[in-house]
């Protein structure tokens, strides 16, 4: 059985972004599932009083019907380095709660806890194993195009227009100063970045 799966940001016992967390679940239930009707997750989702001075990660898991809602506390990745790996055949466009592939490409190729792996299909980069990027050239934000799995923050900043689209290839990676990483637990403002001379082939 196919299962999906949404992560959530959780502040001060408040669902963050959900309008974008509805649009992915409508969408990958629509094309996967066939379904016809229309979650809404502020009603699906009842927050349980949690610390407001902590930042919780809503783990949501579902397939045709709901299969699992918890609330864990967050502990952020501190990623320093990024690996340069090429997965042709690796298709994540839905947010599938399998990640069995993502998994054994950071195994083999990022072990280290700081690292993490940068995948390039197609000629072009995508994302991390778990974070959509954005790369800095002094003045602009720019994130690829076409991205493995079009994530939430992700599309939230480009409706803001505080990131801008494009395709980079990995030769192009001398046009930028830095990277962030960014998904429903990770802003663009907070991460503190990586270096491009930290990304490696």
């Amino acid at each position: 059985m196919c299962r999906l799966l949404e992560t959530i940001k959780v502040t001060d016992n408040t669902l963050q972004h959900l309008e974008y967390h509805n649009r992915r679940v409508n969408f990958s239930r629509s094309k996967i599932f066939g379904s016809k009707d229309s979650w809404d997750l502020s009603k699906l989702i009842t927050v349980p009083e949690l610390e407001t001075d902590r930042i919780y990660r809503c783990r949501f898991i579902y397939s045709e019907n709901v299969e699992l809602i918890e609330f864990l506390l967050y502990t952020p990745r501190k990623i320093h380095r990024l690996y340069l790996v090429t997965a042709e055949n690796l298709d994540y466009s839905f947010k599938y709660a399998k990640r069995d592939a993502l998994e054994q490409l950071k195994k083999d190729a990022a072990a280290d806890k700081d690292a993490d792996i940068l995948i390039v299909k197609n000629g072009l980069i995508t994302d991390t194993s778990f974070a959509n990027i954005a790369f800095y050239d002094g003045r602009e934000w720019y994130t690829p195009s076409p991205p493995l799995l079009d994530g939430t923050k992700r599309a939230y900043y480009l409706q803001n227009r505080m990131i801008t689209e494009c395709r980079i290839a990995p030769d192009d990676l001398h046009k930028y100063k830095k990277a962030r990483l960014i998904n429903a637990m990770l802003d663009l403002e907070d991460s503190g970045g990586i270096d491009i001379k930290n990304i490696l082939a």
